[in-house]
């Protein structure tokens, strides 16, 4: 159960933002499910990077910009969901390609779980490049799709076909990467997932290191 909840989150979001693109395209209440989670998760991602002060400015402009978008009346928003989807997508994209100028992100996670020979490394490199392509392509679709198709062919694209390619690319890497490479240990996705976790609670400790009383201040 704990293993397909996540899976059944994501289903449960997508089809709900689906059905308010469709039929409440313009309301505030559809701004706030489809922007929510972007604005929660890089407010989390800010404060485990130390930067407080930008997590509470980041809410204030939030909810500063949603109280100037009610006074306005209703607007097409079709071009707000769109720029989210580009940006999040073109965000990824520029994540993993230019971690390819250090260490590859993928290989840094992998090395969280597996012990990599210089072959599973050169993997590691090439597997983080085609996700800073596949990124890149969606993104680049969606701008496509969104000129030709209607809205709602759009919305479809962007909230049921996007989750479906993105599970596929997955998981179709994972039977490949046995395949190419078996000398890959069997980590299961949720090992990868607690070893990053990890590695970023390490990076918040490291940015954030407890304040040292001086001596005689302890009460």
């Amino acid at each position: 159960m704990m293993f397909a909840l996540p899976f059944l989150l994501v289903a449960l979001y997508s089809l709900g933002a689906q059905w308010l693109m469709l039929h409440l395209p313009h309301s505030l209440l559809t701004v706030c499910f489809v922007l929510g989670p972007v604005v929660l998760g890089a407010a989390l991602a800010l404060r485990a990077a130390g930067h407080r002060a930008a997590v509470a400015l980041l809410a204030v402009g939030a909810v500063a910009w949603l109280v100037w978008l009610g006074t306005q009346g209703p607007h097409d928003m079709a071009w707000l969901y769109v720029t989210e989807y580009v940006g999040i997508y073109g965000f990824m994209a520029i994540w993993f390609w230019h971690s390819l100028r250090s260490t590859p992100l993928i290989t840094r996670v992998a090395r969280t779980v597996h012990a990599l020979t210089p072959a599973m490394e050169c993997y590691t490199v090439k597997l983080t490049r085609a996700w800073a392509l596949y990124f890149a392509g969606m993104a680049l679709l969606s701008v496509a799709l969104f000129v030709w198709l209607p809205f709602g062919g759009w919305a479809l694209y962007a909230n049921i076909g996007s989750p479906l390619a993105l599970g596929a690319f997955f998981v179709g890497e994972h039977v490949l990467r046995y395949r190419w490479h078996p000398e890959f240990d069997r980590a299961s996705i949720w090992a990868s997932a607690r070893a990053w976790r990890a590695r970023a609670q390490e990076t918040e400790a490291a940015l954030n290191p407890p304040e040292i009383q001086p001596p005689g201040s302890a009460r």
